[in-house]
């Protein structure tokens, strides 16, 4: 039954955007609440390292509560990260265990390096749904180049860890999956491959889910790209972005903006300090920005028409590589 909601759930929001409505009379499924903007690495395909100080920071605890008491019962899931690293918020156990306690998904990604065996089994017993491990290399030369500040062996060790503690528990949460993000001038395809292979022995017999590897994207014009790849996976038209109509991005201030790529915030649509998640989702701003994306004026808004996702391939008008994942994430009870 849970799955028939869900699907009608997220057909619903697929109507919704097919048809352009400019009023979505529904909560948005997926919800970005940002327990922390800091990080503690520098990271190749990152624009975090770049952030102002004073635009860094954790949210908090009670204003979280407030946000999930609104949306329980009425959101899929919340993605506990967006600009850095969840684990530096010291509420992060706390925040997965109230929003699990009120019937409501989490999901982090983490560079994991501030995990440990105690770290771990806390937030798996908390009923974490899923965790993601960003991991950008399958050798120590190629990670360390790209996550500047991590240690290859050092944080491969403290993944195996969390997943050996998954095992001890006998949990079939969180689902688990490492994240590759990279470029590809450096090896041919078969190169890469057999890298992945030996890469994956360090897993044998641990409760790891999947590994997927993704093409980093430009943050809304923020970072530039370098992809011998990339006429391929990129169409010269754009097409009519899904997030208006899916989700919403909230900042650790509270102050909440209109998707995860506008990392700087320039489109601020209130602020949960002293307004409702409904509210927003139907506010005159977010209203108006519809009404532009779907009259196909997206060079009038910043970040939105430097933004490399809506010039992906697509299907069903969402991104190919982001399709599977999109329609299993929401199945998956």
């Amino acid at each position: 039954m849970k799955k028939i909601i869900s699907f009608l759930g997220l057909a619903r929001v697929y109507l919704n955007y097919c048809l352009k409505l400019t009023s979505c009379n529904y909560y948005p499924a997926r919800i970005w609440i940002e327990s922390s903007s800091r990080c503690n690495l520098k990271c190749r395909f990152c624009v975090n390292k770049d952030l102002p100080s004073d635009m860094k920071g954790d949210m908090d605890f009670n204003l979280f509560k407030k946000i999930i008491d609104e949306i329980s019962g009425k959101v899929y899931d919340i993605n506990l990260f967006h600009r850095g690293e969840p684990l530096l918020n010291r509420d992060i156990v706390s925040m997965v265990s109230y929003a699990a306690s009120r019937g409501i998904k989490t999901r982090i990604h983490t560079n994991a390096t501030l995990l440990d065996k105690d770290l771990s089994r806390k937030l798996i017993l908390a009923g974490l749904d899923l965790i993601s491990f960003s991991f950008d290399g399958y050798t120590k030369e190629e990670y360390e180049k790209n996550r500047a500040g991590a240690k290859f062996n050092e944080n491969l060790g403290r993944i195996i860890e969390f997943l050996e503690v998954k095992k001890e528990l006998n949990s079939k949460k969180p689902y688990s999956i490492i994240q590759v993000i990279g470029q590809k001038e450096k090896f041919s395809r078969s190169e890469t491959g057999r890298q992945r292979k030996i890469f994956l022995k360090n897993f044998k017999k641990l409760p790891l889910n999947k590994i997927v590897a993704r093409i980093p994207h430009n943050w809304g014009g923020l970072f530039k790209l370098n992809r011998p790849d990339k006429k391929r996976r990129v169409s010269d038209k754009k097409s009519l972005c899904t997030f208006p109509w899916y989700s919403l991005t909230v900042f650790y201030d509270g102050r909440v903006f209109l998707c995860p790529q506008d990392f700087e915030g320039k489109i601020c649509l209130g602020d949960l300090n002293n307004e409702r998640i409904n509210e927003i989702f139907n506010g005159k701003i977010i209203k108006k920005m519809r009404d532009t994306l779907k009259s196909g004026k997206v060079e009038s808004i910043i970040p939105c028409k430097d933004c490399d996702r809506i010039k992906r391939r697509t299907f069903l008008k969402i991104p190919l590589e982001y399709l599977g994942i999109f329609i299993k994430d929401h199945l998956r009870i």
